[in-house]
């Protein structure tokens, strides 16, 4: 499986995303929360690392209120664009500690980074644009976030997607690094290895 299938997956699953207004990103982010902050693996977390959501992706900031009424510790990334990886660091707030990066999303400003260990992490929560029941994902390109999840081997990986970014087979190569689950608005996959 090659670049060129993942380039046009991309595009597929960007075109589908663009339909979604802001209410069904709000009704289907709030059904993919409610089934993922039952599972035990997310009740079990103390420090649970996710993405700050954009555009039409499923939205994490209820999520991130959520975890910490729950005391969880949330971890978010920074991008180190010298060395093409991510950072992980600790939320501060939602307010004052973040800027918008390069790329569009939100990040800790270079004067808020509080770094973490990958290795205190217990739960990710990848985001991708597409995903298979093995677990393999296809992200934006770049291999930023294989890169991390490689560096958090002891951390359950949970994906979180609208239904039709699940497709019987996804591209993956040898340093693709795959979720554990993939929670969606309707189902918990539980992905085969």
């Amino acid at each position: 499986m090659n670049t060129d299938e993942k380039k046009e997956l991309r595009k597929i699953v960007l075109k589908e995303r663009k339909k979604l207004n802001k209410d069904a990103v709000n009704s289907l982010s709030d059904k993919i929360i409610s089934y993922l902050i039952k599972m035990k693996e997310f009740k079990q977390s103390e420090t649970i690392m996710v993405y700050l959501s954009f555009k039409q992706e499923v939205d994490t900031f209820n999520l991130i209120d959520k975890m910490r009424g729950l005391g969880k510790k949330v971890v978010i990334t920074y991008t180190d664009k010298k060395e093409n990886v991510l950072i992980p660091c600790r939320l501060i707030d939602l307010e004052d500690s973040l800027e918008k990066n390069p790329f569009g999303y939100l990040e800790p400003k270079e004067d808020s980074i509080e770094k973490v260990n990958p290795s205190e992490i217990d739960l990710i929560i990848t985001p991708g644009l597409a995903f298979d029941k093995k677990g393999n994902r296809v992200g934006y390109g770049g291999g930023y976030y294989d890169k991390l999840l490689k560096s958090a081997p002891q951390a359950t990986k949970i994906a979180v997607s609208y239904d039709f970014q699940i497709f019987s087979e996804v591209p993956s190569e040898k340093f693709d690094i795959p979720v554990d689950y993939i929670v969606t608005p309707t189902r918990i996959i539980v992905c085969e290895r």
